[in-house]
């Protein structure tokens, strides 16, 4: 009796196909299109600030962030919602609470200082404000046309990794752990929760911060490329990653980048709420999958 099909590996291998095949064709469309049909955009207005309000724009998140984490995390222990010690191996709800105690109190400072202290740290966020579906609709192209070029780099990164580690100056990094929990499963409600939170919370609070933020702040004090890669560069920072740190300077460019050119910041955010959808269901169908392996 012949053996079951792997429908996981098939779906993925389709799936691959038609992003690589979408992409393939956005571009040659884009090479065909008259030069006349590339529209002209508004430039995106910087963020006009010192470096004094920025420094203390930081701090305020930093501290902020830092005593809501102490205290929730204190509270929830005592009270036995969540490990009162941080786990030897990360569980779903210890995830869930670190990425809401830290996404809130981020997305409550930023907000909190634009309308107490509006003329430091006020201003338009985007030129263009489309309602959500018409941003998601209008992001699509520019997430098929990326997704392979992200592809690449990470190929490169694990490529420049592997050397680093043969001649000693970089340990193999461990399996990131939020791939681990999305692939071992548990409790369905749970995972659901950090799902929901990683495609539609957390690319929310992101892209208000390193690009409605930051990088408008860089891009009043130097030219464009140079505030696109430094944004990457500190986006990439942040999440604390070796393994995909080359890859998320890659993205948080091409996020600056996007929002550059549409001036819409909903278009920024709609980017990685793709991004992370397609790699959770990478991860779901990987894992259930015999012959693909995980990241």
């Amino acid at each position: 009796m012949p053996p079951a099909p792997d429908l996981p590996a098939i779906l993925l291998t389709l799936l691959f196909l038609g992003v690589l095949g979408g992409s393939l064709a956005l571009w040659f469309a884009r090479w065909l299109a008259p030069k006349q049909a590339i529209q002209e955009h508004e430039p995106l207005a910087a963020w006009s600030i010192g470096w004094i309000n920025f420094g203390i724009f930081l701090c305020a998140l930093v501290v902020g962030i830092y005593l809501c984490q102490i205290l929730g995390f204190s509270v929830l222990g005592a009270t036995g919602i969540i490990e009162s010690d941080i786990p030897e191996k990360l569980t779903p709800k210890y995830a869930l609470v670190s990425i809401l105690l830290l996404q809130f109190p981020a997305l409550f400072i930023i907000l909190g200082l634009r309308n107490y202290y509006p003329h430091q740290f006020s201003g338009a966020f985007e030129n263009k404000r489309y309602p959500w579906l018409q941003a998601l609709r209008q992001t699509l192209p520019f997430f098929l046309r990326y997704l392979p070029l992200i592809w690449l780099a990470s190929i490169l990164w694990n490529v420049v990794l592997s050397g680093l580690r043969s001649i000693g100056i970089v340990d193999a990094p461990p399996p990131q752990e939020i791939v681990e929990l999305f692939s071992s499963g548990g409790s369905p409600v749970l995972i659901t929760l950090l799902a929901l939170s990683a495609v539609l919370l957390a690319p929310y609070v992101e892209e208000i911060l390193f690009r409605g933020c930051i990088y408008r702040f860089f891009k009043s004090k130097t030219l464009i490329p140079f505030a696109q890669f430094i944004s990457g560069v500190i986006f990439a920072l942040i999440h604390g990653n070796l393994a995909s740190f080359g890859p998320l300077i890659v993205v948080g460019i091409l996020l600056a980048h996007i929002y550059e050119k549409e001036g819409s910041l909903r278009m920024a955010i709609c980017f990685p709420a793709l991004f992370n959808a397609f790699s959770l269901a990478f991860i779901l169908l990987a894992s259930n999958s015999e012959v693909v392996p995980l990241p």
